[in-house]
């Protein structure tokens, strides 16, 4: 399996917003459209399409938030049809290494939904630890790229 994840690209807009997760997961991530639509109005935000094997599995994004400083993941999502095969993990890791190699990122941070148990376990197995912080409702969770190289 090799899982990339590339620029979004104008031809890969439609298809990534036909994207979706499953009916039970709809209140845990924003639609696909709806990040598009902020990546257009916040120039800080990086969407990035998610290929498995070369095919269209998912969306990311992220951006270095101007409140804080800090990169944060703002969305990961597989869509419904390809969960369940090891996407999200491996889309999450390249994620990270890409915001990782941006110049001075020390931190990763992101937020989830606390009733997103499978998405809290994830980002904990991939070496996020959550902060006790709660913002817009979300767990904050955080990954600290000095402490996790070294652990590494």
């Amino acid at each position: 399996m090799t899982v990339a994840v590339t620029p979004l690209t104008h031809e890969e807009r439609e298809a990534v917003r036909a994207l979706a997760v499953a009916p039970e997961q709809a209140d845990f991530v924003a639609t696909n459209a709806e990040s598009i639509e902020e990546a257009d109005e916040r120039p800080e935000c990086v969407p990035l399409a998610v290929h498995a094997d070369g095919k269209l599995v998912g969306f990311a994004m992220y951006a270095l938030d101007p409140d804080d400083g800090n990169y944060w993941i703002y969305r990961l999502m597989i869509d419904r049809r390809f969960q369940g095969r090891g996407y999200g993990r491996a889309a999450l890791l390249r994620v990270v290494e890409l915001i990782a190699a941006q110049p001075g990122c020390t931190l990763i941070v992101l937020g989830v939904q606390p009733g997103n148990t499978h998405a809290r376990r994830l980002y904990a197995s991939a070496g996020f630890h959550e902060t006790g912080e709660m913002i817009g409702g979300e767990v904050v969770m955080r990954y600290d790229l000095a402490c996790c190289a070294a652990a590494g």
